[in-house]
């Protein structure tokens, strides 16, 4: 008979268990845009926020490369908020890199306007689309750092932010190097593994967008990511949390506990009665 009195436990337990549901943000989308234009300089240029659900969270990136100082306008249309509008290392500001984010309730993808204030032969941009983002407190932490170098292999490092198990990581690169003067346009994207490059580049001038996301599972530091930008580099890094969804937790009322207890009671009873019949016999 006291074995018997662990079956309700074991009921209520699987019943608790079952009421609750952890959920992890995901990518809907990866899409980008590369212009360059040797002969004409232009002001402003569109990123694709990629296609998805309606209330997913949309992250672009827009990137530009000019001589005399610049700075982002806000983007159109819709409202954005903005994580980051600076300056790669050089002084001068050679190398300028733009992000903001927003909810949609449109799940086709959308051309987005980023404008600038000093014109420019080349524009890279890029987007990630995300799904079951908290719809309140979006982010966790944004993080940026910036720097340059000398020789073949200069290191763009994302920094490291506190983030939650279940949470999205960006990190977002942008940068001009002497490498890849190369005319022409190159945009590559995979939303499975959350990955889009963007490169424009005319015979004196390039500029290059990254972007790298992934899920996290635990709690805590997400470390660096350092990345090779090339040769006699310039860039600007950022590092993105994205919140999930809060967990759902359905707890059940006095009523639906009564419900469960009386039903763990006449199981327990319908057993012992039958085991006392069994005995009599």
């Amino acid at each position: 008979m006291k074995k018997l009195i662990f079956l309700p436990v074991i009921v209520l337990s699987l019943l608790i268990l079952s009421f609750e549901s952890q959920a992890n943000v995901i990518v809907d989308d990866a899409d980008s845009n590369a212009v360059s234009e040797p002969n004409v300089s232009f002001l402003s240029e569109v990123v694709p926020t990629g296609s998805g659900l309606v209330g997913d969270y949309e992250l672009i990136v827009c990137g530009v490369t000019t001589d005399n100082g610049n700075s982002f306008n806000n983007p159109a249309p819709g409202i954005w908020t903005q994580h980051d509008n600076g300056i790669c290392d050089d002084p001068n500001g050679n190398c300028f890199q733009g992000i903001w984010g927003r909810f949609t309730d449109n799940p086709a993808s959308e051309d987005i306007t980023c404008g600038w204030t000093i014109p420019t032969f080349v524009f890279g941009a890029g987007s990630f689309r995300y799904n079951e983002v908290d719809p309140i407190d979006p982010i966790i932490d944004v993080e940026c750092d910036s720097g340059s170098g000398i020789g073949a292999s200069v290191i763009a490092t994302a920094p490291s932010v506190e983030t939650v198990a279940g949470s999205q990581v960006a990190r977002i690169y942008t940068a001009r190097n002497f490498e890849s003067l190369v005319t022409g346009d190159i945009n590559d994207n995979d939303d499975e593994t959350g990955i889009f490059e963007s490169v424009a580049a005319v015979s004196s001038a390039n500029v290059i967008v990254l972007g790298i996301t992934q899920l996290v599972l635990v709690d805590g530091p997400t470390g660096e990511l350092p990345i090779n930008v090339g040769l006699d580099a310039e860039w600007r890094a950022c590092t993105i949390a994205l919140r999930m969804v809060p967990v759902v937790r359905n707890i059940p009322t006095m009523s639906e506990w009564g419900l469960i207890a009386f039903a763990a009671f006449v199981g327990i009873a319908g057993i012992w009665f039958l085991r006392r019949r069994q005995v009599a016999a």
